[in-house]
């Protein structure tokens, strides 16, 4: 939620996922409900009556905003743009057992937390404390939220997940691209990763092939337009005779940690790494034995090696 509409961005939204898979997303301007998954026609009801509740939470959230910038001292609606967060998470694990957590954020800081076990909201700022002092009905609305959490939201997520399943299993092998940054006492090494999913990765520069180096950067994994993600670790390194750096990659996707050099010469620099499946590469190793053994059989006919077709494939 904003306080002040701006060209671009819609004054309220709301975007849900499961586990990393963008579902669904609601905005003020539209004022519908657009998903990135197919529903079936059965619970088209579902999508309208979540549509109805997008309408109601804006509404609230709109007030939320609204009390928080009172005890600021701000004017709602003003020239200056601020910006209420707020998120909200409920969880099925495999046993069955169910918990979550929601947080909120003001102008991109951290505002307050709910604990659901004790059913109240915690505050994390001053004006946080402040606020939910004042508000009369605060007791009521965290009875509210640990209900939905632990019920409508956990049903909500059992009747979409069988339709979910496959995407969610999705899974894509990462890409990788090594380059490096040289300046007068320093080089910067950047692993770029790539076209994976699921988000999780786990991705680190190791010297001489034991040693990590920490990034002095907190590196973030981000969303791409295709539903795959992307990362980038930057190390500083001073250059040392005799000294190895690879990028070092952990994803549900591999097999095992994909391990890539970087190269310390011009020829090699800004190499891109794709891994192909292991499936893929037994099927072009075995076309190439294929070749092979097929054009030692034409040899062995007599046929010189620049009358072979082979040369011109």
């Amino acid at each position: 939620m904003v306080s002040v509409a701006a060209p671009g961005l819609p004054q309220y939204s709301i975007t849900a996922f499961v586990d990393d898979v963008m579902i669904g997303r609601y905005s003020s301007d539209t004022r519908d409900i657009e998903t990135f998954v197919p529903v079936p026609e059965i619970l088209s009801w579902h999508v309208r009556r979540k549509m109805e509740y997008a309408f109601h939470l804006e509404e609230e959230e709109k007030k939320g905003l609204e009390k928080v910038m009172v005890f600021s001292n701000m004017t709602y609606g003003s020239a200056d743009i601020h910006v209420y967060q707020k998120k909200f998470i409920c969880e099925l694990d495999d046993d069955g057992s169910v918990g979550g957590y929601q947080e909120a954020a003001f102008d991109g800081e951290s505002f307050a937390t709910f604990d659901k076990e004790k059913g109240v909201f915690v505050p994390l700022t001053q004006k946080a404390s402040d606020v939910i002092q004042q508000c009369a009905n605060c007791d009521l609305y965290a009875k509210s939220d640990k209900f939905y959490m632990e019920n409508y939201c956990i049903h909500d997520l059992k009747l979409y997940l069988p339709y979910l399943i496959k995407m969610l299993d999705k899974k894509v092998c990462p890409k990788v691209k090594i380059s490096s940054l040289e300046s007068d006492n320093n080089t910067k090494l950047h692993c770029c990763v790539y076209g994976f999913h699921p988000r999780e990765v786990d991705v680190k520069w190791i010297k001489n092939g034991r040693d990590e180096i920490h990034s002095e950067e907190a590196p973030q994994i981000l969303p791409n337009p295709d539903g795959t993600y992307q990362i980038r670790v930057s190390v500083g390194v001073t250059p040392e005779g005799g000294a190895t750096y690879s990028c070092h990659i952990d994803h549900s996707s591999l097999n095992d940690t994909l391990v890539v050099p970087f190269l310390n010469d011009t020829k090699h620099r800004g190499v891109l790494y794709i891994i192909i499946p292991v499936f893929v590469a037994f099927v072009l190793l075995t076309a190439v034995l294929g070749v092979v053994l097929w054009r030692n059989r034409k040899d062995n006919r007599g046929i010189t090696q620049s009358d072979s077709p082979i040369e011109n494939v």
